[in-house]
């Protein structure tokens, strides 16, 4: 896979990138396994790739994440079960989309032992935890508006082109 060449659109571009690749994801089993082979592929093949536990110094400030994101040429977002557990990876999800629709960067989902079309729709367990977590970080009346930018992060990244990692099987949706 070939992500800057002379004959790629970034390279063309006025943007400087940090990194060639973000990588949002949730959950030690995934980083463990998933995660870590990718990071591993990418790696060998010479790409620059912003993984938190390798990049992210405790107390890192969330002005440097929002950074290393908007540096980022390409963000993968891995959706699997526990993703909308996290706050965090919401947020980032929200800077990927926005950086995504002013910047150009493109947004590679990967639907990890997940039904995109629960991702999409965030139904079943997903739009369970994804309630759960809207409801923990957000009070009073920023609970629908957050609720509702998350979701609405999620269904465009999840409408975008990526892969169906379901059952390990690799299928282009």
């Amino acid at each position: 896979m070939e992500f800057a060449s002379s004959s790629s659109p970034f390279s063309k571009s006025k943007t400087q990138w940090m990194y060639d690749v973000f990588i949002n994801f949730r959950g030690e089993d995934i980083r463990k396994n998933f995660v870590s082979h990718l990071h591993s592929a990418l790696l060998h093949a010479e790409v620059k790739t912003f993984l938190d536990d390798e990049n992210l110094l405790k107390g890192m400030k969330s002005e440097e994440l929002i950074r290393a994101i908007e540096g980022s040429q390409i963000a993968v977002v891995v959706f699997s079960k526990t993703y909308t557990e996290s706050s965090l990876c919401l947020r980032e999800l929200e800077k990927i989309i926005e950086s995504h629709e002013t910047r150009g960067q493109r947004v590679l989902p990967i639907f990890y032992e997940v039904d995109p079309s629960d991702v999409r729709q965030q139904k079943g367990d997903f739009g369970e935890a994804l309630k759960a977590a809207a409801q923990k970080g957000f009070s009073g009346e920023h609970l629908e508006s957050g609720l509702s930018r998350w979701s609405q992060a999620i269904t465009k990244a999840a409408n975008l082109p990526g892969w169906d990692e379901s059952n390990h099987e690799k299928k282009r949706v």
